[in-house]
């Protein structure tokens, strides 16, 4: 499961779009960002990483999240669910079992397409957040000291981050302890030793469980994975968000449970208005 949206405007805005052939076969899944830049594509392509502040190099154009496609027997991949990919030649498209589209498309065209919601600056998605690959978890981190000063931070095996950690810019929740289900914005920019400007309220321990992710509550920096073949399915924890980064807006984190943390967002207008497609 990657992208979903939550809430969009309007709701019903959604188009069958043809799925990318210019540079070879693309695959497409459900759930994922795709991007549509007529000037290098002739459909729908996955959004890559952002390159720049808020992707100023890459300057790609967010279009949408798939939401479905036209195989008539849907395909499926045990991690990425299910996707459909494009075909070029006669006999490729014909052999193709489908359902018919709508929209400018005829419903006899045999041509492989998904079904995409499209995004715009107020809508509201759900995402995983995973360590650099759909479906592997923020590592588990484990108090190993805690600091003299009450409530101030501690030192625990190494978090995901790589790179350069950008201070305030991640958030720590507490899995088990006295603090357990608080999180706290880190100060620190340490993969290892934690601190903060607002203290954790009840006694730190040696032992105590955390989580921590390079996400933080309102506008902050994000990556997406750059797994090949499989880019926009997850935000990626592990990612260096310090020179390349999307810029999004952080409504909710949910880091209860190991496998299911998940980020509630919106894109930051930036990435809508005033974009340059190459």
């Amino acid at each position: 499961m990657g992208f979903q949206i939550v809430h969009n405007i309007p709701e019903s805005f959604t188009r069958w779009m043809p799925i990318d052939r210019t540079a070879g076969a693309t695959t497409l899944y459900v759930d994922q960002l795709v991007k549509g830049d007529s000037a290098s594509f002739n459909g729908m392509a996955p959004l890559a990483a952002a390159s720049g502040a808020a992707d100023k190099t890459g300057l790609q154009t967010i279009f949408g999240v798939v939401i479905g496609d036209n195989n008539f027997k849907q395909t499926f991949l045990t991690t990425y669910g299910q996707y459909n990919a494009s075909v070029q030649s006669v006999a490729a498209q014909l052999a193709r079992n489908w359902l018919g589209v709508e929209g400018m498309w005829p419903k006899n065209d045999p041509m492989p397409f998904v079904k995409v919601a499209l995004i715009g600056p107020h809508t509201v998605l759900k995402a995983p957040i995973c360590n650099a690959t759909l479906g592997v978890a923020p590592t588990v981190l484990t108090a190993t000291a805690v600091n003299a000063t009450m409530g101030l931070g501690m030192t625990t095996n190494a978090f995901d981050g790589a790179g350069t950690i950008v201070a305030n810019k991640s958030t720590t929740f507490c899995r088990s302890g006295a603090n357990a289900n608080i999180y706290r914005v880190n100060k620190d920019t340490s993969t290892t030793v934690m601190t903060f400007d607002t203290y954790w309220p009840y006694t730190l321990a040696i032992g105590d469980t955390f989580v921590r992710v390079n996400l933080a509550p309102g506008t902050c920096r994000a990556q997406i994975n750059s797994t090949s073949g499989y880019l926009g399915m997850c935000f990626d924890t592990a990612a260096d968000v310090s020179t390349n980064y999307f810029l999004i807006d952080v409504l909710d984190l949910d880091l209860k449970y190991a496998g299911q943390e998940s980020v509630i967002f919106k894109f930051n207008a930036c990435h809508f208005h005033g974009r340059a497609l190459s």
